[in-house]
């Protein structure tokens, strides 16, 4: 093939790879006249090419943002690029859209600027998203103050950003006067060391963590509190600080408050399933099926491309196996956030996909045995031991150093069994006990309080050999179809 046919051939895949971009791409010369104007400019701002080629940029523009077009120009005919520039565009019905901008300045085959080219992305569902974390924000505020809780927020930098009007209003001080470290010298001399001892300790290992301390009320008298605070995360897993829930205990420091806590500790965990199960639908949703799109779409460009341009061909595999690494990457961590075959199938479905992922990753010799009659439970009561499974075997990952697990989950009696069994270290006599009669460490607090509500048990037993526990909760008398609404599996 000769050199003109060749680059005839490269040009027209790199128009047609222009065509179908989901972004819209435009160009336009220095003094800002549209020059093309592909597909997708088309769908964003509505106007045809024939419409908008000819026509001066601030076609799409509003008038109170031109000023922006004259500094772009600028910044083009010096060569510079712009990069990520979030602003608000027009449509041609006149409605208004966030996008995000990149503009690269356009060279002739002698380096002189001649024109630039747009890359428009359309992130109004973007800022969407971020106008309803905000109000989610203002919400949980508003419901925080409204609550006879004390509640505190962290940063990661370990200072304290967040009190809410229980809080203030127990201190009698305001919230400037508590952020930061401001709010120890409320804590009593006696308390101090140990109390600010547990929280760093626990926030380096981003554990959760208990604690009771005296700390000043109003009126100037010491009460005790009873702390509790857990790390949070984004739904990308990345570490955004803390958040904690004090009680006066001073009253009553035995077990009824202590179950009172608890109570607001089960509905914690389910407003935190809740909220997984919201976010693993919108991965599937959104990102899942996009990806989804965008990995057919590029398999034909690729196909298209084996004929007339093989080296891109090979660059264009090589994204959209990116693509595919990314879409198995969403659909993992959505089934993680709440595995839909725990709605659609049940219990034995969700464990035996989860455990065949874990084994995978994990390289555990997983053994999952769930009985036949253990059919179907109430959907709070699936999910309740799908989480105490699930906490216990990534304890043996992180901690016991076992090279395999055993799961059992069958009736006896009036109640559902389950067991999970490592051969690994095992827990030391001292820490075995406190573990039982405190109930932290190892995510065991977080099982006890999923299965209190269903007046279940927990046992632990552990020595030299390995750790078992033991989870028995007793059925309903007439037990239901899990009734969740079924959350598909990604494609």
């Amino acid at each position: 093939m000769s050199a003109p046919k060749q680059a005839e051939e490269i040009t027209g895949l790199l128009a047609a790879i222009v065509a179908s971009s989901d972004d819209a791409i435009v160009s336009k010369n220095l003094d800002g006249i549209i020059t093309s104007w592909n597909n997708s400019a088309e769908r964003i701002f509505g106007y045809s090419p024939e419409e908008a080629i000819g026509q001066h940029i601030t076609l799409i523009i509003p008038s109170e943002r031109h000023d922006e077009e004259s500094d772009i120009l600028a910044r083009v005919r010096r060569g510079e690029r712009v990069d990520h520039f979030h602003t608000v565009r027009r449509r041609k019905d006149g409605s208004l859209l966030d996008v995000s901008l990149t503009i690269s300045p356009v060279r002739d085959s002698s380096g002189r600027v001649i024109g630039a080219s747009k890359v428009a992305r359309d992130i109004t569902a973007q800022k969407l998203a971020e106008q309803a974390l905000r109000e989610s924000e203002e919400r949980f505020r508003v419901i925080t103050d409204a609550s006879p809780i004390m509640v505190w927020m962290a940063g990661t930098d370990k200072l304290c950003y967040y009190f809410n009007k229980g809080w203030l209003d127990f201190v009698g001080r305001t919230l400037e006067q508590e952020s930061g470290n401001g709010w120890t010298e409320n804590v009593h001399p006696e308390d101090f060391d140990r109390c600010l001892q547990i929280y760093l300790d626990n926030f380096e290992a981003r554990r959760p963590f208990e604690m009771e301390y005296r700390m000043r009320h109003h009126t100037g008298q010491y009460r005790w509190i009873l702390d509790r605070g857990v790390p949070r995360y984004s739904p990308d897993g990345t570490f955004e600080g803390y958040v904690g829930a004090c009680l006066d205990i001073h009253e009553q420091k035995e077990a009824a408050e202590k179950v009172r806590i608890a109570d607001d500790m089960t509905r914690l965990l389910k407003v935190q399933d809740e909220e997984r199960r919201r976010i693993a639908r919108e991965l599937h949703d959104s990102a899942g099926q996009t990806l989804t799109v965008l990995g057919l779409s590029l398999a034909q460009l690729v196909e298209r491309a084996q004929v007339i341009a093989p080296e891109l061909a090979k660059e264009g595999k090589g994204i959209e196996e990116v693509v595919q690494q990314l879409h198995r990457e969403i659909r993992t961590t959505s089934y993680l956030l709440h595995p839909p075959l725990l709605d659609e199938c049940g219990l034995a479905s969700a464990l035996t996909m989860y455990v065949e992922g874990l084994a995978e990753r994990t390289h555990i010799a997983i053994t999952l045995d769930v009985a036949a009659d253990v059919g179907r439970l109430p959907s709070d009561m699936e999910l309740a031991i799908f989480r105490s499974v699930q906490e216990c075997l990534t304890n043996i990952h992180r901690h016991s150093g076992s090279e395999t697990a055993l799961i059992r989950v069958d009736r006896e009696g009036e109640s559902v069994r389950t067991e999970v069994r490592d051969h690994g270290k095992g827990i030391s006599p001292e820490r075995l006990l406190d573990v039982q009669s405190h109930g932290s460490g190892v995510g065991i607090r977080g099982i006890r309080e999923r299965i209190r509500q269903f007046h279940g048990e927990m046992k632990i037993e552990s020595n030299g050999s390995g750790t078992s526990v033991i989870v028995s909760i007793p059925t309903p008398k007439e037990t239901h179809s899990a009734d969740s609404e079924p959350l598909q599996a990604a494609l």
